[in-house]
């Protein structure tokens, strides 16, 4: 019975035992648990009580290989072969049972053809039994024990029907079969509790991983929502470390880490191992899991750390990565894969759920813009001012000026509800501006426009390409000096599917340390500006595009900036 409970436990670590727990096995899997149960039968004839029925003696009782013409066993040979049956349904007992049967057969003996016989009878019924039971998921031990009985019962029953010495058989059952029926049943009911507390274990620890992943979400759902940023990394980060017990945890975008619980100086980790990895994610969007050649359970070299990378998705795009860091590669076992791969899509769930409410708040702000880009103090009163001191000395200029800024509020009011504008609609609004800025500072630049005539009435998000010219203009210092500025737009073609739009000056540029915020945050209002411009337009590209849209701005100081958007072509 000891080996018998060793062999039943020895299984329990198979991963095809847990496969075949929670669904169908394949054609494989099942040739595999029939060789499994089959030798767990085959043990049972090997470790049986040889005896003689006649004087009803045991004759040996230790590994017996071949038997006597008048001699029989009292085996265990139908714990593998039920127990099979029971959990593999019944293919697995019936294969199970020609395979210890088999081996009983060829073991010779009093009664070896009978016994084949009913070891089949008995994995058919376990089988049937197991295939009923399938849709209870799991049965108990103990409704196992009795219907093992049942089954064992029957066998017993049937040995002097089918045996040719009808008497001796059915003095062989009085003598060896009670004590067989008590022990196998005994150990069918050890090993269902041995697979049940097993089973039982693996749900427990799914329950709590469940409850974890719950607490998870719960507590880091509004900062994803806010988008993937350092902020929500940061935090994020710290908790998942709290719940999940990791050794640390590091979150990216792009490539670009954007927090990491442990120190900058921590040798453990190598940085350029995440790096390569951290690309691979990206570029196939599958996780990958590294772990040491060496697996020392209590190391505590670099070499033994584990971890897996796992891709965040927003949109089907995969944005960037979280990495889970392990003090040993025995700490990942297949529940924990499932946790951090069930954390993965559920952060990429919240970042796309925030996605979708920065969009509808990005497309109600540029409302709000639009409708304060009509009524912007500045811009509005040196507009009437300029018109208003050309009315005497250049009348037809004043009317000009006057259509042409009810041209651009007409816009702006039209492109309040609109996520696409044709490309002519949106540079009739910028040829309004200019034309306005370049009554107010005569002879100070000058604006050079190139559009792809095919493109002409191409769609792109309103109020892009304004707001670029403006910054050119407003921040390029023309305004200052006397050298004439230039301010370029040129919308072409890069693609089938792709379009590029680039505002370009030859102004003063912008200093190395504040180019890396463009576009990325708002900052401190200066002199030189605070960037929101460019901020909300990138923000509002991200919102409608995803992944598909570029914004790079470009920039040497005394020589100039450009901005270049590249997005999808919409006709």
């Amino acid at each position: 019975m000891t080996l018998i409970i060793t062999i039943a436990y020895l299984i329990t670590r198979l991963p095809i035992f847990r496969k075949m727990i929670y669904q169908r096995v394949g054609i494989g899997g099942l040739f595999v648990l029939i060789i499994i149960f089959g030798m767990f039968g085959v043990i049972g004839n090997y470790t049986a009580l040889v005896v003689e029925p006649g004087n009803q003696s045991v004759v040996s009782n230790l590994w017996n290989p071949t038997l006597q013409t008048n001699n029989a066993v009292a085996d265990t040979r139908n714990i593998g072969i039920i127990i099979g049956g029971f959990f593999g349904g019944p293919i697995v007992g019936i294969g199970a049972s020609i395979i210890a049967g088999g081996h009983r057969l060829l073991m010779g003996g009093f009664i070896s053809e009978a016994t084949l016989w009913v070891s089949i009878l008995g994995g058919c019924l376990a089988g049937w039994f197991g295939y009923k039971w399938r849709e209870m998921r799991f049965i108990k031990p103990k409704y196992m024990f009795f219907t093992s009985i049942v089954i064992l019962t029957v066998q017993i029953l049937a040995i002097p029907f089918i045996a040719d010495n009808h008497r001796a058989a059915f003095e062989l059952i009085s003598f060896t079969g009670p004590p067989i029926i008590i022990v196998n049943g005994i150990g069918i009911w050890i090993c269902a509790m041995i697979f049940y507390n097993v089973v039982q274990e693996e749900e427990r620890t799914r329950a709590n991983q469940t409850v974890k992943t719950f607490s998870i979400a719960d507590r880091t759902f509004s900062l994803f929502r806010g988008g993937l940023n350092e902020k929500s990394a940061k935090e994020s980060t710290k908790i998942i470390k709290q719940l999940t017990g990791v050794e640390h945890v590091a979150i990216t975008r792009g490539i670009r880490e954007l927090a990491y619980t442990g120190s900058l100086s921590n040798h453990k980790r190598h940085e350029q191992e995440d790096l390569v990895l951290r690309k691979q994610v990206l570029a196939t969007g599958k996780s990958v899991l590294k772990e040491p050649r060496a697996k020392w359970l209590f190391s505590k070299k670099s070499n033994s750390r584990a971890f897996i990378v796992v891709p965040f998705y927003v949109h089907d795009k995969t944005i960037g990565t979280i990495t889970f860091y392990y003090a040993s590669s025995t700490h990942i076992t297949s529940v924990e894969k499932e946790l951090v791969e069930g954390l993965g899509k559920l952060f990429s769930n919240q970042l796309e759920l925030g996605e979708i409410e920065r969009h509808n708040l990005l497309l109600q702000n540029a409302k709000i813009e639009a409708l304060q880009a009509q009524i912007q103090p500045h811009f509005l009163f040196n507009a009437l001012n300029t018109i208003v001191a050309l009315c005497r000395i250049d009348p037809m200029l004043a009317r000009n000026l006057l259509l042409h800024l009810s041209t651009y509020l007409r816009n702006n009011l039209s492109g309040i509800a609109d996520f696409l504008v044709p490309i002519s609609k949106e540079m009739e609004n910028v040829q309004a501006y200019l034309a306005i800025e370049q009554a107010r500072f005569p002879d100070k630049f000058e604006v050079h426009i190139a559009i792809d005539p095919e493109l002409i009435d191409y769609g792109i998000p309103p109020f892009i390409i304004q707001p670029l010219v403006e910054n050119a203009i407003k921040y390029g210092g023309f305004k200052k000096t006397k050298a004439k500025g230039k301010v370029s737009i040129d919308i072409k073609r890069v693609s089938e599917t792709l379009i590029s739009i680039e505002v370009a000056d030859n102004g003063v540029g912008v200093a190395a340390d504040r180019i890396v915020d463009l576009g990325e945050r708002v900052v401190k209002s200066s002199k030189d500006g605070s960037g929101t411009a460019l901020f909300n337009i990138k923000e509002r590209l991200t919102a409608l595009y995803s992944q598909e849209a570029c914004f790079v701005v470009n920039s040497d100081m005394g020589k100039g900036t450009k901005v270049i958007i590249i997005l999808p072509a919409e006709h």
